[in-house]
């Protein structure tokens, strides 16, 4: 699930299972063919076996049992069984996490991969919080202040089943009776990052998850708010390195 390429010799294919949340995303399985790239959400790869193998640029090929990966660091992945995390870099645990990748880089230990395999979301439990907790943060995903009855948790509850191409900041804020800037503080609050890369969280996962389940390309992003399949296939390749395809393909075996 990483910027699919061609290579020389033998196409190795990706194969595996990919969940999505409001700003992150995962995969687990096998790393196939894929070229030198960069996105702009940070990257987890956790080793299937003993270590993985990243090249990264200006620094050569890199061994450890886990790397995290600051945003817009170009890299590749050598194939192999690996576990995938993205994280939005405007996220509260994006933003908490890039300092701690040292010239872009973060190696975590032996016993820090047995940690984040151990917290690894699933489709039964996908929650992020104990892989965050295993990263060092207690408090990247913090609750909402409002409680059961707050206007715009429920609103945020509803998009995130259906959301709508077409709502703009200030038709948004006027369906739960806020000013624009306080609508916009609120979201920060309840889903701890800002609503526009929130949005584009939400419209991805739509039009992934149809296209999953049968709708073709075009039908899915226009469903979900994107111009067309090459608008969905540009925001997927800007923000993951990889084409909706591929990750279509792996939300189909992880349901």
């Amino acid at each position: 699930m990483s910027g699919l390429g061609p290579s020389a010799g033998r196409r190795q294919p990706w194969r595996g299972g990919a969940l999505m949340g409001a700003g992150w995303a995962s995969f687990d399985g096998a790393v196939g063919d894929n070229r030198e790239h960069a996105h702009h959400a940070l990257q987890l790869v956790v080793a299937g076996a003993d270590e993985i193998v990243v090249w990264i640029k200006g620094r050569g090929d890199v061994r450890a049992p886990a790397v995290l990966l600051a945003a817009d660091l170009v890299h590749r992945l050598h194939p192999g069984p690996a576990r995938l995390l993205y994280l939005d870099r405007e996220s509260q645990a994006g933003r908490e996490l890039s300092p701690t990748c040292v010239a872009g880089v973060r190696v975590l230990s032996p016993d820090e991969r047995l940690a984040v395999l151990a917290a690894w979301p699933n489709p039964a439990h996908a929650d992020l919080r104990p892989v965050l907790t295993a990263l060092g943060l207690l408090a990247a995903c913090p609750p909402t202040t409002g409680g059961r009855d707050d206007r715009v948790q429920r609103l945020l509850e509803a998009m995130a089943i259906r959301v709508d191409g077409d709502e703009t900041l200030d038709a948004l804020a006027g369906r739960v009776a806020l000013s624009p800037s306080r609508f916009r503080h609120r979201v920060r609050e309840v889903v701890g990052m800002p609503l526009r890369p929130y949005l584009r969280w939400l419209r991805l996962r739509r039009a992934l998850t149809l296209a999953a389940g049968g709708v073709g390309l075009t039908r899915a992003a226009q469903d979900a708010g994107f111009a067309d399949a090459a608008h969905l296939t540009r925001t997927m390749q800007r923000h993951f390195g990889v084409a909706p395809s591929d990750v279509v393909a792996a939300l189909r075996q992880a349901g």
